[in-house]
């Protein structure tokens, strides 16, 4: 009995990293992002008595789980302030720059800013854009498995993808300083701005964790094959950015799999 619920456990909580950066890009908040986890693992954990290998391999079903809750959940927070693309990066491009800006945190402050700023251009996509390019774009999913996790077509799939690229890419290529020094914004330069208008905290980052991987780093060797197709170099900034930890829910999973609802499901 402890070994059926050990195991359970364990096969849970081996996505929730996964599920929990997937949430986070699509909402742009940890703490949405930590309620919107727990959601779905939720689901997932009722569901399993439902799952057939046979039909889908357990990643793409709880995958599929986490997408179908994604996109059918009520509007977050920053759902409702970012939106308009070529609104956000105005403002963005408004904000007074400060070249002379000395602040001792500044390295930190900019890839805060710079994190951040990537993030909202994704916020601007419509759900079903961002997480195609959240899957594709960033995570590197090939169509084949992308396709299954999303349940359309591989060559929907493959649209989806371009079409959000193409309404972001051009606003970072021509725009961000990251991709060429030449663009207008530089990130180092709205640090003051930032700061007075309190949408940065050195003492309280929420993009910019120094500690974690990268993206980059944690993705399979599939998004080698991805790159080799879809390679631009905006995407690079996406894969820079943390992989970040999630929660800690493991005294949570466990209050869960003790109630007796969930002992009688899976004989615990």
């Amino acid at each position: 009995m402890q070994g059926s619920q050990t195991a359970l456990e364990k096969l849970v909580l081996r996505h929730q990293a996964w599920i929990y950066n997937i949430a986070f890009k699509m909402v742009m908040d940890h703490d949405d992002a930590s309620d919107i986890t727990q959601e779905i693992l939720i689901k997932a954990i009722k569901a399993l008595p439902s799952y057939d290998p046979d039909k889908a391999a357990f990643r793409t079903w709880i995958y599929r789980i986490t997408v179908n809750h994604v996109l059918t959940m009520k509007k977050k927070k920053f759902e409702y302030r970012i939106n308009d693309i070529e609104t956000y990066v105005s403002l963005i491009e408004k904000l007074p720059e400060d070249r002379a800006c000395c602040h001792p945190e500044k390295h930190l402050l900019e890839e805060e800013i710079k994190i951040g700023c990537m993030t909202g251009m994704i916020m601007c996509l419509s759900r079903k854009e961002r997480m195609v390019f959240i899957l594709g774009g960033i995570f590197g999913i090939p169509d084949t498995e992308g396709s299954e996790i999303m349940e359309i077509s591989k060559v929907n799939f493959r649209k989806i993808l371009s079409r959000a690229r193409k309404k972001i890419s051009p606003h970072v290529n021509d725009f961000c300083g990251q991709i060429d020094s030449k663009n207008p914004c530089c990130c180092a330069n709205k640090v003051t701005a930032f700061l007075s208008l309190g949408m940065a905290d050195p003492k309280k980052l929420r993009f910019h964790h120094p500690s974690r991987p990268t993206v980059k780093d944690v993705v399979t060797k599939k998004y080698k094959q991805f790159r080799a197709l879809y390679y631009e170099p905006f995407l690079d900034l996406y894969q820079q950015q943390p992989f970040y930890d999630p929660p800690d829910t493991t005294r949570w999973l466990r209050d869960i799999l003790q109630h007796r609802t969930f002992r009688e499901i899976f004989n615990l």
